[in-house]
């Protein structure tokens, strides 16, 4: 059909902030509007935040208009999707309206906060025929698509283990404010942080058939961070396999994300999305780790990625990885694990 997508943005972010040590641009808001703003058919027309201030800054940045009230907002005829950047707990209030106003809608990690608030959004997406898509941009970086592939053809057998370990370090400061409240961020170094490993691993292989976890806060305030700072899990897989997802924000100096794979076959390590080691038994096989390289080293690359491919999808319903439907197992296995850890680790079956 081709055409330009018009988008607006809810939730800018807060200029200057440094999350945890780590610069983000200045928040998830701008690397939206950053992508945005570079993505063949998309333009970015609107912005919406509580914060005039930062709104406005945004706005002037982007060369947008800027509203306060984000009905207003949804109420142009001329806006075509919507990229919903606000508190997790905000997501499916802010992804259903924006819905039921006839607008596409990509929503950031986490999807929602409960497997029941997704399930709304799902319901109306059908109910209103529109788009949407979860943003998990690991799943388009070519070192998981190349993994998934190789399992997918059964190239490593029946794998053994599987591990997701998400070992970060923020401080205090970190969960001043919305951050660490099962209100409104829906738990902690599960959902928040570890959410991009677990959707990884579930994207790489999706059929987990129990789960039984722990866990506790352990480095941090509990007046500030009243959620999960650290947790375990032990999956069971229906294939056999059995895994470990790990997850915390107490390990300085931030030990980043990994993922292992092993079996009898082949065996295969991330180092965040960067495939750092890959072994087959296949003596024909050959790693090299700059086959696997992303064509550039920015952060947030992933993104960029997301939305060459969610322009198409939204305007002309080509194919897309990340359609919304695709980010419920994730929450489901989430909300799976803290069922088990507030039952004392009994064995949970997520909803997948």
């Amino acid at each position: 059909m081709g055409g330009t997508l018009k988008f607006g943005v809810i939730g800018v972010g807060v200029p200057n902030q440094n999350l945890g040590g780590h610069g983000v641009y200045n928040g998830i808001g701008e690397v939206h509007g950053h992508f945005l703003r570079e993505t063949a058919g998309a333009e970015l027309i609107a912005c919406c935040d509580l914060n005039a201030t930062n709104g406005q800054a945004y706005a002037a940045k982007y060369d947008c208009e800027f509203y306060q009230d984000y009905a207003q907002m949804l109420a142009r005829p001329d806006l075509d999707a919507v990229a919903i950047c606000t508190p997790s707990g905000l997501h499916g209030q802010h992804a259903v309206e924006a819905i039921r106003a006839g607008k596409h809608v990509v929503v950031e990690k986490p999807l929602e906060i409960t497997l029941a608030r997704v399930d709304a959004i799902l319901q109306a997406v059908e109910a209103e025929g529109v788009r949407a898509v979860v943003v998990f941009p690991t799943r388009y970086q070519k070192s998981f698509v190349a993994a998934k592939q190789a399992l997918d053809d059964g190239r490593f057998g029946t794998p053994a283990l599987i591990q997701a370990l998400c070992r970060r370090y923020r401080d205090d400061v970190y969960y001043q404010g919305w951050r660490g409240t099962w209100s409104m961020d829906g738990g902690g170094a599960c959902i928040n942080q570890g959410v991009h490993m677990i959707d990884a691993l579930l994207y790489l292989m999706d059929d987990i058939e129990a789960v039984q976890a722990r866990y506790d806060t352990l480095g941090h305030d509990r007046n500030l961070c009243e959620v999960e700072d650290t947790a375990v899990a032990i999956l069971q897989v229906r294939r056999g396999t059995l895994g470990v997802i790990e997850a915390t924000t107490c390990a300085y100096n931030d030990f980043g994300d990994r993922i292992d794979i092993h079996g009898m076959k082949g065996s295969l390590s991330f180092a965040g999305s960067k495939l750092v080691d890959w072994q087959m038994r296949d003596e024909e096989f050959t790693f090299n780790p700059a086959d696997y390289e992303p064509e550039r080293h920015e952060e947030f690359h992933g993104h960029r990625l997301l939305y060459r491919e969610v322009v198409p999808y939204l305007r002309d319903g080509a194919p897309c990885r990340c359609a919304v439907a695709s980010g419920r197992k994730a929450i489901a296995l989430i909300e799976a694990i803290y069922q088990s850890a507030r039952h004392g680790g009994m064995e949970v079956r997520p909803e997948l």
